[in-house]
């Protein structure tokens, strides 16, 4: 029997929506590999993370040297700064990282995002929202 090749996945920015990323990935057995141009908030991630680096996140020679093309997998997390995360997913994409998904504030921004190279598009609030008002109605 062949053994189940452990996920490595890259974190990029680690406000609230972030660090839930990161556990959950951590929790379900994936290799995390975790930035933010916040010390704290890297200090505070890295018991789970096999690397917690602090860097800027919009300067594209910090982010290349993370080694996003080694990862399976890039989350981009800033959803409310566009620069840090066109960056971010220029890169990834450039050092060949297959699967992108990027967090966005808004429709405009998921547009941008999705035409920079992201595969996928995700809209936290929108869905908490979709979700919340289904339980409500019961449905």
């Amino acid at each position: 029997m062949s053994e189940k090749k452990t996920l490595s996945i890259a974190v990029l920015g680690l406000g609230r929506f972030g660090k839930f990323t990161a556990r959950e990935l951590f929790e379900n057995g994936v290799e995390l590999l975790v930035a933010d141009k916040s010390e704290e908030a890297v200090n505070q991630m890295s018991d789970i993370a096999e690397i917690a680096v602090t860097c800027d996140l919009s300067d594209p020679d910090a982010v290349e040297k993370l080694g996003l093309g080694n990862m399976d997998a890039v989350i981009v997390c800033m959803g409310s700064s566009m620069d840090p995360s066109i960056m971010c997913i220029m890169v990834a994409k450039e050092q060949g990282v297959h699967k992108v998904i990027a967090k966005a504030s808004s429709e405009r921004m998921g547009k941008v995002l999705k035409k920079i190279g992201a595969d996928e598009i995700v809209y936290p609030e929108k869905t908490m929202a979709q979700l919340t008002v289904t339980k409500v109605l019961g449905r």
